[in-house]
Order: structure tokens, then C-alpha cells, then sequence
């Protein structure tokens, strides 16, 4: 039977939330595995038997060349999706050409991050249960959400709610953003309890990503 098993290698957190996000859409019964380094990978891979391997470039271990190299010697036979949020870093790797392998940039959308994603756990023989529809749908929502935003009804977030996704969407933790605003990290728990709910998301990935798309409440946050 065709392993279900996804690797997903990455050391950033919000990152690594939200491949796995993305994976669970895509492939709802998928057992993604979570590795922050090389090594944690290795070790990961001694115990499972992973179909695909989602891996950064820039890892606390390995960069470039290396992660690719490293851990194509696993199995040289295992396709490899390679995402690098650096385009550079990103168009001078040479994958595995034994296998199966794609490139991604994170600063894709959520149409061809997902399209890509999909293509690589079809050929990896991961089992997807995939809505034809289930993308335009999510698109749809995401530009009717967008769209309001000028109008009075739309998303209303306070100064400080704004200054929290900044840095949210900068990167950083809540205890990170806790010390940025001068606030506990439980306060900051709270705010993005709420934040959630004002921006219709579910999680952390899916508020970054809307935000983003908001010119507006990306000026008032350091305002």
C-alpha cells in the first residue's frame, strides 16, 4: 500500500504551519511529519517511511545544494518538492534527477503554491481528495473579503491589532511581538483571537496571507 506520509522540513514556524495547512486541504488524510533541521529529518526517515519531501533551502544544518544533496542520499529515488522564500538561492540548486522534483517560490499565491503541491502528491501517489472546485471557491472568498475592504462594513482592525499582524507578518512569535509591543504574550493570544474573527481566517498563515493583501491596514500599522 502507497505510504501517505508527507516530510515537510522547515525551521521557520509560521512557514511550517502553513505547508501543513496547505497538504491537510489537499490531502485530508495525509500524515505530515515534521522536521526543523537536516538531522531532525534524518531521524524522522530512520523511523517512517515518507512518500514526499517538502524541504527549505535554508535550514539551521544545510543550505542550497547541501539539503537537496543530503537528502536525495536517503533515497535518491523519492520526489522532492524544494520551496526558498530567496529566488536566487532558489534557481541555483540542480534537483535529484532521479526523481520526481519541483521548485516553488514562497512568494507564490495560494493558486499555483497549490497546484504545484497537488501535482507533486499526485505523482508521489499520495491519496488526495481534491473538490475541482474546492480552489475557485477559496479564491472567490478571499477577493469578496478583499473587495469590501473600502467600505464601511469591511475589515476593521484597531491600531493595535494592526501592529500585531506587522510583525506577524514579519515573522515573528508571540513572545516576539509581545516584546516589540510591550504587552504578555497571552494579551497577545488575545488579540489575534480576535483578529481571526474580524478577518474571517482560521489561522495564523491565512491571516498573513489576507493581510498582505490590504494596502490599507498594512500603511495604518505603522502609522
Amino acid at each position: 500500500m502507497p505510504s501517505n506520509q508527507i516530510l515537510v522540513i522547515e525551521d521557520h514556524p509560521l512557514f511550517a504551519t502553513g505547508i501543513k495547512d496547505l497538504v491537510e486541504f489537499v490531502a485530508t488524510n495525509a500524515d505530515i511529519l515534521c522536521a526543523a533541521s537536516v538531522a531532525h529529518a534524518k531521524d524522522l526517515w530512520s523511523k517512517n517511511s515518507p512518500a514526499l519531501i517538502i524541504t527549505d533551502l535554508r535550514l539551521p544544518d544545510a543550505q542550497g545544494q547541501e539539503v537537496i544533496d543530503t537528502l536525495s542520499q536517503l533515497n535518491p529515488n523519492l520526489p522532492m518538492l524544494i520551496m526558498s522564500g530567496d529566488d536566487n538561492l532558489l534557481a541555483s540548486i540542480v534537483p535529484n534527477q532521479q526523481a520526481p522534483s519541483w521548485t516553488l517560490s514562497k512568494s507564490e499565491g495560494f493558486e499555483q503554491t497549490s497546484s504545484v503541491l497537488l501535482e507533486a502528491l499526485t505523482r508521489a501517489g499520495v491519496q488526495v481528495q481534491w473538490r475541482p472546485n474546492a480552489l475557485s471557491n477559496r479564491q472567490t472568498n478571499g477577493e469578496h473579503i478583499t473587495g469590501r475592504l473600502g467600505q464601511n462594513n469591511g475589515i476593521q482592525l484597531t491600531h493595535k491589532q494592526q501592529q500585531v499582524m506587522h510583525y506577524l507578518a514579519s515573522g515573528l512569535s508571540n513572545k516576539e511581538i509581545a516584546r516589540k509591543l510591550d504587552l504578555s504574550p497571552e494579551t497577545i493570544k488575545t488579540h489575534l483571537r480576535e483578529i481571526f474573527t474580524r478577518m474571517n481566517v482560521k489561522n495564523r498563515t491565512q491571516a498573513v496571507s489576507l493581510y498582505r493583501k490590504i494596502p490599507r491596514l498594512n500603511a495604518a500599522a505603522l502609522v
